[in-house]
Order: structure tokens, then C-alpha cells, then sequence
């Protein structure tokens, strides 16, 4: 185990240095000039060209980047003039509040997809199965923003269990002692909807191939009873349903840009929207390099995970 986890985190190594990379030339590309958002929109060519030098901006690119990784490697991001705060502070309690709303939906939407999977798999061909089939189905089609909207609607507008203006006191992250219970219930089953639809068919599917393979007969010959069967599928079945999870986990961790912004909810994706609409490209570098570094490492905990659970894995990599 020890040995794949040193060979999976030595592949992650050049993959996080290519994302610093591209996200790097993502902000040379993007329009606007960082040095402008540190002044009035009346600055004089002088005082721009002051800025520009005085941020390196002047710089050849690979002197940039490399400053610019030097400083990321240290936990500095820049700082946001339109927010007068840190990128690194603004990033970290972000990423915070959308970490708890990606793990309302995952908990949802893993959970909840596994169990209509298995449930599905279970009564192949029967109505139960038609009707995950179908659910799964639909939420697929249904955007998780309508989702959204129609909660807020019903549970706001129509019913009053929660404010229409987002959980109150959060604007600068959620206080020490936690408000809204219900907004994490209500962010998390709509941001769920499409992880469920294809966990569901993904653990359903694999579920009814592996009650085909050889093992399972020979498991049934031996007297186990369903149940006792049923926890060898699971575990033989469950890799594949894992590396589904973890792409899902880390859209959820990019930050549902929609449903954060219905919501107000003051994650990753609201972030970068007010960031992009104020043109405060250093936050919309640092929320980019987050996201990808998310990715990444969910990725490798992914790895680590199903070598952990399948040990043919473990002994492929051995």
C-alpha cells in the first residue's frame, strides 16, 4: 500500500505542476490588466506603468511564473483591491463553505445513488427497477439550477422554513457557531440531483455484471446466504463506482456556480462570479488553481482508496 501511494502521488507531481502552468497563462489571456484594479479608472499611464513594475508585470513570462509559483508555494495568492483582503484568506473560507455543501450533495447523492443502485440491481427487470431507472433518468435532465429555484420557491417563498436572502451573518463565511442547518439540507439536495442520476445507473449496472461472474456462483454453492453475497458484489463492484464518485465529488468541490449564486450561498463558485463581474483576475487565478488542485488530489485519494477496498489492484501495482 505504502509503495502505490508513493507512485500515485509521484504521477500527481508533474500533473499539479501543468495545471500551475495552464492556469498561469490563463491570466495572461484573460481581458483586462491587473495592474488597473489597483487603481481608479482615471489612472495615468505613469501611475499604471508604476503598478505593472512594482507587480513584476513587466517581467518575461517565465520570470513570472516562476515568482509567481514562488509565492503560491508559500501560501501567498496576491492581494483582491476589490475585496481589500488577501486571496488566500478570501480562497480558504470559500473553499471552506463549499467543502460542507459538497459533502451535504455527496452524502446525498452517493449515499442516496448507491442505495437505488443496489436496490435497482436487486429487482433487475421489476417495476422498482423502472422506476430508479426512470428517477435516475430525469435527474439527469432536470438542471440542478431549476432544482434550485424551485426549493427556494417552495421552501422560502411558499412555506417560509428558510430566509430568501441566503443564510443570515454568512457573507464572510459562516460564524463559529453554525445557523442554518436547513440552507445545507436544501444547497445539498439540489446540488445532489445529478450526482444521484448517475451514481445510480453507474453502481446499478455494475452491481448486475458482477452477480454474473463465476465467483458469485461459486459463493452461492457454499451456502452463503444473499446477504453474505451481496457484501462480495458490493465490494467487487464498488471500485469502478468509486472513480465515478470522485469526478462528482470534485465538480461538486469546483463550486456549483448557479445554485451558489440562488442560494447566496458564499462558496467557490459565488466567488468567482462577483470576481470575473469586478474583473479581479487574481481571485479568478487563485479559485481556478483551487479547483484544479481539488481535482487532483480527490484523484489520488480515489487511488488510495480503491486499492484499498479491491486488492487486485494493490497487487497489479505491486
Amino acid at each position: 500500500m505504502f509503495s502505490l501511494i508513493v507512485r500515485r502521488t509521484a504521477m500527481a507531481v508533474p500533473i499539479l505542476l501543468g495545471v500551475t502552468v495552464i492556469v498561469f497563462l490563463l491570466m495572461t489571456v484573460l481581458p483586462g490588466d491587473p495592474a488597473q484594479a489597483f487603481l481608479s479608472e482615471d489612472a495615468s499611464p505613469e501611475e499604471i506603468a508604476a503598478v505593472r513594475a512594482s507587480l513584476g508585470l513587466d517581467d518575461p513570462l517565465p520570470l513570472q511564473y516562476v515568482h509567481w509559483l514562488g509565492n503560491t508555494l508559500t501560501g501567498d495568492l496576491g492581494w483582491s483591491p476589490y475585496r481589500r483582503r488577501d486571496v488566500s484568506d478570501l480562497l480558504a473560507q470559500a473553499w471552506l463553505n463549499t467543502a460542507l455543501l459538497a459533502a451535504a450533495s455527496a452524502v446525498f447523492g452517493l449515499v442516496g445513488g448507491v442505495a437505488l443502485g443496489t436496490y435497482a440491481a436487486l429487482r433487475r427487470g421489476r417495476l422498482a427497477d423502472r422506476v430508479v431507472s426512470f428517477f435516475s433518468l430525469t435527474g439527469l435532465s432536470v438542471p440542478s439550477f431549476f432544482l434550485a429555484i424551485v426549493m427556494l420557491i417552495v421552501f422560502s417563498a411558499t412555506l417560509g422554513w428558510l430566509p430568501s436572502a441566503g443564510p443570515r451573518g454568512w457573507d464572510d463565511g459562516p460564524p463559529s457557531s453554525f445557523p442554518a442547518p436547513p440552507w445545507v439540507m436544501a444547497d445539498g439536495l439540489a446540488g445532489a440531483l445529478a450526482t444521484l442520476a448517475i451514481t445510480g445507473p453507474g453502481a446499478r449496472g455494475e452491481i448486475v455484471e458482477t452477480y454474473g461472474a463465476d465467483f458469485v456462483q461459486t459463493l452461492r454453492a457454499k451456502g452463503l446466504s444473499g446477504g453474505r453475497v451481496l457484501v462480495h458484489v458490493g465490494k467487487s463492484a464498488i471500485s469502478p463506482v468509486l472513480t465515478t464518485s470522485g469526478l462528482q465529488i470534485g465538480n461538486l468541490l469546483g463550486g456549483a456556480v448557479l445554485i451558489e449564486t440562488i442560494f447566496r450561498w458564499p462558496g467557490i463558485g459565488s466567488l468567482v462570479y462577483s470576481a470575473i463581474s469586478a474583473r479581479d483576475l487574481l481571485v479568478v487565478q487563485g479559485a481556478t488553481l483551487v479547483i484544479a488542485l481539488s481535482f487532483v488530489v480527490i484523484n489520488l485519494l480515489v487511488d488510495v482508496g480503491q486499492a484499498t477496498i479491491d486488492p487486485r489492484l494493490r497487487r497489479a501495482v505491486a
